[in-house]
């Protein structure tokens, strides 16, 4: 719970969850006792569980909100890049207009770059850029950022335009987006398919071998003499 505490972006959560889930099947075992429910009382045990439920559905949900926010903020980059601003000032203005949970990591992306700003080698400076981008890459675990960190390291060393590139790349991205969405549909038309083939054949089976079952009893029973 600490990880997903810190993830997104509130590490003070982590000690309420600890605490909350020692109290909570405390609370629950008490509610099921008053309300005399006795049998349901070893479940008062999963309520221990539930601020981890409810934790990791909120770092779920800001990973979802990090993937929108790092797709806004190299779109953002790659214009500013394009239209003459120095690529250390494109990611300072996505800094600032960037919220959480991607904010933190431009921070520290831009802390990384003031530090080379006075540098008098613009090489050295557009190294430090890509050094901080991969660290951030590392950091957030996301091939998105992998990528763009990638396509920044290509974009210095063969002086290929940045705006081509991604363009190029965002294009990539949403084929695959397309064919990972057409292939979660058709997977999902295949299970509702089998489940409603299993609810409409199970019925009709059963009955034969019930048929079937009941036939051969009866012809058992007259070949012994046993009415059946």
């Amino acid at each position: 719970m600490v990880f997903f505490a810190r993830e997104i972006g509130h590490p003070e959560w982590a000690d309420i969850a600890y605490r909350v889930s020692f109290a909570m099947p405390l609370l629950v075992a008490a509610i099921l006792f008053v309300i005399g429910w006795y049998w349901a009382m070893p479940l008062s045990l999963c309520a221990f569980f539930l601020p981890y439920f409810y934790l990791n559905r909120v770092y779920k949900r800001a990973r979802l909100l990090l993937k929108r926010q790092l797709r806004q903020a190299r779109l953002l980059i790659a214009l500013l890049t394009e239209a003459g601003a120095p690529i250390e000032r494109s990611i300072a203005a996505a800094e600032s207009v960037t919220s959480h949970p991607l904010k933190p990591y431009l921070r520290d992306v831009s802390i990384a770059i003031g530090a080379s700003e006075d540098a008098k080698d613009a090489g050295m400076r557009v190294q430090t850029v890509v050094e901080a981008f991969m660290g951030m890459a590392e950091r957030l675990h996301l091939p998105e950022a992998t990528q763009f960190a990638q396509l920044l390291t290509q974009s210095a060393r063969y002086n290929t335009p940045l705006v081509d590139m991604m363009f190029t790349s965002l294009d990539i991205e949403e084929r695959i987006r397309d064919t990972e969405a057409e292939l979660r549909y058709n997977n999902a038309i295949s299970k509702i398919s089998y489940i409603s083939t299993l609810g409409l054949g199970i019925p009709v089976f059963g009955y034969l071998f019930l048929a079937v079952f009941s036939y051969a009893l009866q012809i058992l029973g007259n070949g012994f003499g046993i009415s059946l």
